[in-house]
């Protein structure tokens, strides 16, 4: 389509050429001017240049533009009439304009119009056929000027297109990885670990709002001196410059969880936990470091008031417990009590010994103590010991315990954490069981030659989606829950632990309104296996367990 600037500027470029040959004709071949058709046909290239320009060519259909250039044809071929000068080389405008902005068929309307002027008004000196081969050679130079320029211009337009195409593709992609760096701008910002990545030269090239808010750096301030100072420990002393989370990073020097401590631009301490990453640059030249940064204050504080609380609580239920053993023995002396009398203060006895020794150990958090391995243990004992302690309770509620199987059951292991599991086990029982309930404790071997030792109960039982949430942290069902029973969530993760540091399994089998069926087992054959290791798995869990959580 042709616009009217375009035809404006083609016409003008035209009009001008023609005015230049007017004035070099007048300067050198006046006599040219006396040719009527001459000036007619520079007073017509005039004449078409001031319509051109007066045309509302907007509201006119654009086909109507091709009207220019044939004029602009007719108009040289007036002056073809003047014999010593060829200004039908001036055809070469029109042609050129039609081969630009119009089809081919145009181009052979144009060249053909050209044609019938110079047959009509062009100089004939000679015989016919020298007539006739001057038009040839005017026609064959002029199309192929014209089929070379069409072609041309398909290309170029062609061109054109496939490289808006392919501008438009690259805006849109570069449209759309704007967007997606936005929005994982955005991800990134709202995450609360902080992240910041830096070059060699040491200049932060990108950093998340957490980064910003712990060092205290505003969005523009990426090169500026941060407020905060990070120190080698809470109140100790402050890291040389050298040795900042940013210049370690800068040298690329990998970190992985390194505890530094910071005193932010509000006066406050924080404990921070570093990692880096290296990302890859567009050269090895150009490597980049990702520091990842994770404020743990919160949890360390909540982690040493659950120490001191820990040692309080511990320390406060060790001085009556004392109190009750020692007057416990002072009883079981007397030689006037009766032997039942005499049996149920030696329950009292041992529970208060297990209890207070439970207390000293988790008063006394430094100390590990390994699960001993080595030492034969009979688990009917262990079981007998426990359903003594907890005869009462049950008694009161209606159940029955009967314990069945083995009369001994020996394996290698730790009685006191054996005891531990035997415990939880049955208090679960006891508690989740309605009154006047059965509970059955067997003792046994199984195919294996393994011990076995399996509790069943008649209680609430345990929902096939709850069940496998059973070994999780404070995880509690939700009829234990809403039936307001007491308990923590945690004794059967502490019980699965003693057992694996025991080389045993425990499975668990349960229907909701039925009841409940644990079966633990055992080796019967001493295990090589490292008693510090056993320690670690059982005894540190465990009492990792009520220290880094909280009870949900």
């Amino acid at each position: 389509m042709v616009r009217t600037p375009s035809i404006w500027r083609w016409q003008l470029i035209f009009t001008g050429g023609i005015v230049a040959i007017a004035v070099m004709i007048a300067a050198f071949r006046p006599a040219t001017f006396a040719t009527p058709l001459v000036v007619a046909g520079f007073a017509l290239v005039i004449l078409i240049t001031l319509a051109t320009i007066m045309v509302p060519w907007d509201r006119l259909p654009a086909i109507a533009a091709v009207s220019v250039p044939l004029l602009d044809a007719f108009a040289i071929g007036l002056t073809t009439s003047t014999p010593d000068i060829r200004l039908g080389f001036l055809w070469v405008f029109p042609v050129t304009w039609l081969a630009t902005y119009f089809t081919m068929p145009w181009v052979f309307i144009g060249i053909a119009f050209i044609s019938v002027c110079l047959i009509a008004f062009g100089n004939h000196p000679g015989d016919p056929a020298q007539m006739m081969l001057r038009v040839l050679i005017v026609v064959i130079t002029l199309g192929f000027l014209g089929t070379t320029l069409r072609i041309g211009t398909q290309r170029s337009r062609a061109a054109r297109r496939l490289l808006q195409r392919q501008s438009e593709q690259v805006n849109t992609a570069a449209t759309r990885a704007e967007t997606h760096q936005q929005r994982v701008t955005q991800i990134i910002d709202v995450l609360d670990t902080a992240l910041a990545a830096i070059g060699e030269d040491g200049v932060i090239q990108r950093m998340n709002d957490a980064y910003r808010s712990l060092y205290g750096r505003d969005r523009f301030g990426a090169t500026l001196p941060s407020p905060a100072v990070e120190y080698d420990d809470r109140r100790g002393e402050p890291l040389p410059p050298d040795q900042t989370v940013l210049a370690r990073a800068a040298r690329c020097e990998l970190m992985r969880g390194e505890r530094v401590w910071l005193y932010d631009s509000q006066g406050r301490w924080r404990a921070l936990q570093v990692s880096t990453q290296q990302l890859a640059g567009a050269s090895d030249a150009q490597r980049t470091t990702l520091i990842i940064i994770d404020d743990v204050t919160e949890a360390l504080e909540a982690a040493e008031n659950r120490r001191n609380v820990s040692a309080i609580v511990s320390h406060e239920v060790r001085n009556p417990l004392t109190a009750v053993i020692g007057h416990v023995d002072l009883m079981l002396e007397r030689d006037d009590l009766p032997s039942d009398v005499v049996a149920q203060l030696e329950v009292v006895a041992n529970a208060g010994e297990r209890m207070l020794r439970l207390v000293s150990t988790a008063l006394d958090e430094s100390k590990d103590e390994p699960v001993v391995l080595s030492e034969p243990v009979d688990l009917r004992q262990v079981v007998d010991a426990s359903v003594a302690s907890y005869h009462p309770t049950a008694t009161s509620q209606g159940h029955t315990i009967e314990v069945t199987g083995r009369d001994t059951l020996l394996i290698y292991g730790d009685a006191f954490r054996l005891r531990q599991v035997i415990d939880n086990l049955l208090s679960n029982a006891v508690k989740y069981t309605p009154a006047n309930g059965r509970i059955g404790i067997d003792l046994g071997v199984d195919d294996e030659s393994r011990a076995e030792v399996t509790i069943t109960d008649t209680g609430l039982g345990i929902a096939p989606d709850e069940l496998e949430h059973l070994f999780d942290p404070y995880f509690r069902a939700d009829e234990a829950r809403s039936g307001g029973i007491p308990g923590t969530g945690l004794g059967m993760g502490i019980a699965r632990d003693i057992i694996t540091a025991h080389c045993g399994t425990i499975d668990i089998t349960s229907e909701p309104g039925v009841g409940t069926s644990v079966t633990l087992r055992f080796p019967r054959q001493r295990e090589e296996r490292s008693t510090h290791a056993s320690a670690e798995h059982s005894t540190q869990r465990a009492t990792q367990r009520t220290d880094e959580r909280e009870p949900a």
